[in-house]
């Protein structure tokens, strides 16, 4: 037996999937090597490979794992539901994630493929309730998790009035007791971490590799791919295997606005109202309605703070000039005011978002903020981040000085280049397409067929609330300038 583990030691547990045919050969010849120098009555007998493998399927398959690809794996793999996770009402748990969608978006203007965009979700594990979502280009950051978070606390009145053909209300809304986010960098950003913790919301972040802390947003995501995303013009499916010949560079018509419509559509009128196994067959939207009464629904004192409060903080004295951020100046009467009142060495708080155009003062007189713009007002609308990119550039195309025309030509050339990266294709894609194209011209040259009308996309289209599963709706056509 020592031996034989000895053997399973140095050539069985390993990430390598090794045949027992070949355990059984190593046994062999080290038996032999044992029995050679000794006498006949201590020499071992020679076992059979049915012998090795009844002992192998006896050991525990759990250690074998954990021998073979680690105690990670192993826990994955054996891991048992031996407890329940107990949330009592809404807006005790909140879970957030991201995901890249598995549809490709096209330029409004040109019509062009940008490629796929990504979905912030933050959904309440009691109701299964989606509290709110944010469509975006740019990769997950703390930008991209405040404004989800702050859509997420407020009424969603008159972000749906921005979409008629929405039949359903969507009451989601509150301050909730705890958010569990994954542990990307983002989420552990020091002024999400304070923003959270000045709102009385505890953050809790998983163990390293533990998804299934938050799988209720993660099985809301195979469902949204499963009912709407993958039934959309242009879905690239989950993997090759799923999209077979589809071509979703070729379909692609949607637009991010186009995508946010039907995204909406499909969460307030048939997610939240299809029967969730979860939820003992209840949809989510009954179950918030039926909660609602036995909970506080707290909410932040000023809506309109709300942006102030999920924001970037730092301290900054106020000069004449007004104040200096990121080599940009801020200033205002009402500034100015405070700067006399204050004295000059005394330092304020800003709050700041990724939008240029202003950022906020704390007045401690008032215990208010107060928003100050911009002196350039150029700056209005342009990207924090993506402006850094560009100061960047133009200090070392003229000699680390700073020249702010130069910035902003730096600036508007990345917005170029990230437009016209958006609107072109991948140098892969397009040889992959045109092969593609050019398999299809050789097998239809043999046979004519008719040539499906490049005027009409299949869009999905929900007309009343239905009792099927989320896959199961309708189907109209759209005429291009309608989509």
């Amino acid at each position: 037996e020592d031996l034989l583990l000895d053997v399973l030691n140095t050539i069985y547990f390993k990430p390598e999937s090794v045949p027992i045919t070949q355990v059984y050969e190593e046994f062999i010849r080290r038996t032999r090597e044992y029995n050679n120098d000794k006498l006949p009555s201590a020499q071992l007998k020679y076992i059979s490979e049915s012998t090795v493998r009844r002992y192998i399927e006896k050991l525990d398959p759990y250690q074998v794992e954990v021998k073979k690809n680690g105690r990670h794996a192993a826990e994955k793999k054996f891991s048992k539901a031996v407890g329940q996770l107990t949330v009592s009402n809404i807006l005790d748990r909140w879970e957030i994630d991201h995901t890249a969608l598995d549809v490709m978006a096209v330029d409004p203007v040109t019509g062009r493929m940008i490629g796929r965009p990504f979905l912030t979700v933050v959904l309440d594990r009691y109701s299964r309730m989606i509290m709110a979502f944010w469509l975006h280009f740019a990769a997950p950051n703390t930008e991209s998790v405040l404004q989800v978070i702050e859509r997420a606390i407020s009424p969603k009145a008159s972000w749906l009035a921005k979409f008629p053909k929405v039949i359903n209300e969507w009451p989601a809304r509150g301050l909730p007791l705890r958010i569990v986010p994954d542990n990307a960098a983002e989420f552990h950003a020091d002024n999400l971490v304070i923003a959270f913790t000045e709102m009385g919301i505890e953050i809790m972040f998983p163990r390293s590799r533990g998804p299934q802390m938050k799988g209720a947003v993660e099985r809301f995501f195979r469902t949204l791919n499963m009912g709407l995303i993958h039934t959309l013009p242009g879905t690239t499916f989950s993997n090759v295997k799923e999209r077979g010949d589809y071509i979703p560079e070729k379909h692609a018509c949607l637009t991010l606005q186009a995508l946010e419509s039907a995204l909406i559509k499909w969460i307030v009128d048939i997610y939240h109202q299809t029967p969730h196994k979860g939820l003992d067959s209840k949809t989510p939207m009954a179950v918030w309605k039926a909660m609602e009464p036995s909970r506080v629904i707290q909410m932040p004192a000023d809506l309109d703070a709300l942006e102030t409060a999920l924001s970037h903080r730092k301290l900054s004295t106020i000069q004449a000039y007004g104040i200096q951020l990121s080599n940009n100046f801020y200033h205002s009467d009402e500034l100015a005011s405070l700067r006399i009142r204050l004295g000059e060495e005394k330092k304020v708080q800003i709050r700041y978002r990724d939008e240029l155009g202003h950022i906020w003062v704390h007045d401690p007189f008032r215990n208010v903020f107060f928003e100050v713009p911009a002196k350039d007002k150029r700056l209005a609308g342009m990207s924090r981040d993506l402006y850094k990119v560009a100061t960047k550039i133009a200090k070392s195309e003229n000699s680390n000085s700073i020249d702010r025309e130069a910035i902003q030509r730096a600036y508007h050339q990345l917005r170029k280049d990230i437009e016209e990266e958006r609107r072109s294709n991948k140098l892969r894609t397009r040889r992959e397409a045109a092969k593609t194209e050019a398999a299809l011209n050789k097998n239809s040259s043999s046979q004519p067929t008719a040539a499906p009308s490049p005027n009409v996309y299949e869009f999905p289209f929900v007309e009343n609330d239905s009792d099927e599963t989320p896959s199961m709706f309708p189907v109209q056509s759209f005429s291009p300038m309608e989509v």
